[in-house]
């Protein structure tokens, strides 16, 4: 297991820094740990990488599949000789088998969307067509199996666990919070929301590779971005990586929209609820050009024609409520109890869960059919 002293050794070792580097200086590894052993090794005049390094067998398994994932995604090929998802990786250098380390390009000064969007108060649509072109290259079956690359045996096909988050297992009180345990017993109260999500476990379909984990925090914005590269975005965190359903990462995206919309309203006892789409910090109407653009590009990069748009939407949809479960569960971890705004995010699920179609055009911004106008989200 490599110590923060030994960082720099190893990687003179396999000659991705140099012995001036070392000397002069120019390298600093930062301790960013969290549920693997991470590093941060910065430079001012040479690259600067991100090691990884699992923790225990299940550690260790995690980032051998990730490993494996970039290696089969940047041996695949665009025959058209454009934009390939290698475009939105970050470079990966090397992979350890005997240390299980996995060597990645850090992106310096770089902003994941949360504090992009945050910073700037507004959405960029340039930003999110790049989110489309991105999931869609990489769910596009035939780029992959058309070039040698298929992918099953590192890959389990599992739903994602939101699915059955009111099916727990025991494994749920190993890490879970009050908070967390309350979440799902609020979730299990309401039969509806238990059969709608059974519903959409039943229907999932393996189809393509998706990332599983798409959420603003795993898509990088670098410092300087080139034009060559559009926006410059990144995907990050291959971890969870496996064959799935694609509308699921559509989905994902769908609700990181959704969810940082609801999360900037101050919940409290204080304001009615008919007044809390004004006091939204980010409101929700601002977010529409976004997202129609993300969709716009995607569909566009997939070929599919408006009438399978219009069909696969509807599904995302659902999807993106799922989604909204989980953030609630991932906010509500380290709480005693689930806050006002999670709370609402599961209402929002289950609204959303009954009504796609009306989500699609009201939340989301996106027409359905020629016929539909677009109007101010209702509070969930």
């Amino acid at each position: 297991m490599l110590t923060q002293d030994e960082v720099a050794p190893y990687l003179l070792g396999r000659k991705l820094v140099s012995a001036e580097s070392i000397v002069e200086g120019d390298l600093a590894v930062v301790d960013a740990s969290r549920r693997n052993r991470n590093f941060k090794v910065l430079s001012e005049r040479g690259p600067s990488y991100l090691l990884k390094q699992g923790l225990g067998p299940e550690g260790r398994a995690t980032v051998a599949h990730e490993a494996a994932v970039y290696d089969l995604l940047l041996r695949a090929k665009d025959d058209n000789g454009g934009l390939t998802l290698n475009d939105y990786l970050p470079r990966c250098y090397a992979y350890d088998t005997e240390e299980h380390v996995l060597v990645l390009e850090l992106l310096r000064d770089a902003q994941d969307l949360v504090e992009y969007h945050t910073r700037r108060g507004r959405f960029s649509v340039r930003v999110a067509a790049a989110m489309g072109e991105a999931l869609a290259w990489l769910h596009d079956p035939k780029r992959l199996s058309g070039n040698g690359l298929g992918y099953t045996s590192p890959f389990s096909a599992a739903p994602p666990w939101p699915l059955a988050i009111h099916r727990p297992d025991l494994g749920i009180f190993r890490d879970a919070s009050n908070a967390n345990i309350d979440l799902v017993r609020i979730i299990q109260s309401s039969t509806e929301l238990c059969r709608l999500l059974d519903d959409l476990r039943a229907g999932w379909k393996n189809q393509a590779l998706i990332h599983r984990d798409v959420k603003w925090d795993n898509f990088i914005v670098p410092a300087r971005p080139s034009s060559r590269r559009k926006a410059g975005l990144k995907l990050v965190d291959w971890e969870l990586a496996d064959v799935g359903d694609p509308w699921w990462d559509v989905g994902s995206v769908f609700g990181s929209y959704l969810s940082f919309w609801l999360l900037s309203i101050p919940i409290t006892g204080e304001a009615p609820p008919e007044r809390f789409m004004e006091l939204a910090r980010y409101p929700l109407e601002k977010m529409h050009p976004a997202i129609r653009a993300f969709w716009q590009s995607y569909t566009r990069h997939r070929n599919l024609d408006a009438a399978r748009a219009a069909q696969y939407l509807l599904r995302a949809v659902k999807y993106g409520a799922a989604r909204l479960l989980q953030t609630g569960y991932e906010y509500s971890q380290g709480s005693l109890h689930p806050q006002g705004n999670i709370l609402c995010l599961v209402q929002l699920s289950l609204n959303i869960l009954r009504r796609p179609h009306e989500a699609a055009v009201y939340l989301l911004g996106i027409p359905l059919h020629a016929g539909d106008t677009i109007a101010t989200a209702r509070v969930p």
